[in-house]
């Protein structure tokens, strides 16, 4: 496996990660100083209205990045000129369609939220922004597919952690200048257009440089379009019930309810969102060995990875119980902080959540995309239809009991399954790993109360921040000392790097 390649996609997928986690960090209190709290909370409701224009993309980007890495492993050069070629029709299908999609919704977003969006500043004029900025961002999703696939992963990193620094500074101009919501709006869409310019031009000098020709071949776009039928519909039935707990929420609860709740779920969403990505930027080098043939190496990847990723998911899950309420209130003030048992709730759904999106990735990666769509469908349709009375009935934490049920009961159980059926699934790492948890679980637990006694002794309850990092530093370095322990492999792992990559550097500085 290339591993040139496979640190750029890491780079690309935690880069793009951790750049959007520090604009959340920084602009979020900004928007709550700069922005009246009821406005911000319609935009977060009609946010997730107005996201239905991305319903309209059945996955083409995720699909071509599979392809054509696959197919560039079987050394197949002209189906790879055919399938970006396809991929440029689909995407110039997905952008008319989406904007189509996001004029109805901005017609009707009234009536779907129960709110009058003329009343608050700059609100429309905003949503109309999103929906140009959504439908380019649904192109830049194509592009950088293919890019991925085409293995240019280097320039689709460059280009995301670059778009989110001009995110930044578009989105702070025009906060500053008493624009309101309108500056996030202009900030996505000055985001999505350099995406899409950047990716654009790379791509072509890689095709120059390496004499590919793009074939607009109409027939084989039909054929290439048939994967669809069974993406596009998960995508459909994903994206309407990943929503629809925040539009229900809206319809019972005040703005500034959902504005509390959107605050305490999304360090985990952005947690989430950075851990997965571990997964994620497998895919393309998994996609590759398996067009090459290459079994075991795929199966040394995925046993390695998957420990790593189950190591800083349990980190993350234990880190986010203790001191949750030290980071919201930290972040944006106490009076933001949702309560213990939503925050319990949240991080449970969290760890199971990232479980079972490993081996859907995985599966994704070697093919298995007719079966994950098929079962995303029945998931959601399901899900879709118990979170809306969830959210109705028993408000936020229905919404969350609802999605920790499917995720324990249905995901882990199903993608497992599949894997099993691949042939990709170790019964051997299971059986390691979970020998590994019960010790790590009830010693990070022991460790953790007795840390949090000794800082409610040692620390004033308000100084957040320094409480904050206390509980999540002291327990960091108990937890990798843990882990070092008891898992034999990553112990061995840990002295290559010591004696291999970290004493040379310091004995070269040293030297010099």
């Amino acid at each position: 496996m290339n591993r040139k390649i496979l640190k750029w996609n890491f780079i690309f997928q935690y880069g793009w990660v951790l750049t959007n986690i520090f604009n959340s960090i920084l602009l979020l209190p900004l928007y709550l100083k700069k922005i009246d709290a009821s406005t911000l909370g319609v935009w977060l409701a009609t946010g997730n209205v107005i996201a239905w224009m991305t319903l309209v993309d059945p996955g083409v980007g995720e699909v071509l990045q599979q392809r054509i890495a696959e197919i560039r492993g079987k050394g197949q050069n002209s189906e790879t000129g055919k399938l970006i070629g396809s991929g440029y029709i689909a995407s110039a299908f997905i952008f008319i369609l989406s904007v189509v999609l996001g004029i109805l919704c901005y017609l009707f977003i009234g009536k779907i939220i129960n709110k009058d969006i003329h009343q608050y500043p700059h609100l429309p004029l905003a949503l109309f922004l999103t929906v140009a900025a959504t439908g380019l961002t649904l192109v830049s999703f194509t592009v950088s597919g293919i890019n991925q696939g085409l293995h240019n992963s280097a320039h689709v990193a460059i280009s995301s952690l670059t778009a989110n620094f001009l995110f930044l500074f578009v989105n702070l101009f025009f906060l500053y200048t008493g624009w309101g919501v309108l500056s996030i709006a202009a900030a996505n869409l000055a985001r999505a257009a350099y995406i899409n310019i950047y990716n654009m031009i790379s791509m072509s000098r890689l095709l120059q440089r390496e004499n590919f020709n793009i074939d607009y071949d109409w027939p084989h776009f039909k054929r290439f379009s048939k994967i669809f039928s069974f993406t596009s519909a998960s995508k459909i039935i994903t994206g309407l019930s990943g929503s629809l707990d925040m539009v229900v929420l809206a319809r019972y609860l005040s703005p500034a309810t959902i504005t509390m709740f959107e605050i305490n779920r999304r360090p985990v969403n952005i947690s989430y969102s950075l851990i997965g990505r571990h997964s994620v930027a497998l895919m393309p080098v998994i996609s590759h060995a398996k067009g090459s043939g290459d079994k075991k190496a795929i199966l040394d990847l995925i046993n390695q990875q998957f420990r790593f990723y189950c190591y800083a998911a349990l980190l993350a899950s234990f880190i986010f119980i203790f001191n949750y309420e030290n980071l919201v209130s930290a972040w944006t003030g106490p009076a933001q902080f949702a309560g213990h048992t939503i925050i319990n709730l949240l991080v449970i759904n969290f760890f199971i959540s990232l479980i079972s999106y490993f081996m859907a990735i995985v599966g994704y990666a070697l093919g298995d995309i007719k079966m994950n769509s098929l079962f995303n469908i029945v998931r959601n349709i399901v899900f879709g239809i118990s979170v809306f009375f969830a959210a109705k009935y028993f408000g936020i934490i229905g919404t969350v009991v609802v999605a920790i049920g499917l995720n324990l009961c249905a995901d882990l159980s199903f993608y497992a399954w599949r894997l099993y059926k691949l042939g990709y699934f170790d019964p051997h790492l299971w059986r390691f790993l979970l020998s590994r948890w019960a010790i790590i679980i009830p010693a990070g637990f022991i460790f953790e109360w007795v840390l949090s006694w000794a800082i409610n002794l040692a620390l004033p309850p308000a100084s957040y921040f320094a409480r904050l990092l206390t509980g999540a530093g002291v327990f960091t370095i108990f937890f990798v000392l843990l882990i070092l322990a008891v898992d034999n492999g990553l112990r061995m792992l840990a002295k290559q790097l010591v004696n291999n990559t970290i004493i040379p550097f310091f004995y070269k500085r040293a030297a010099a």
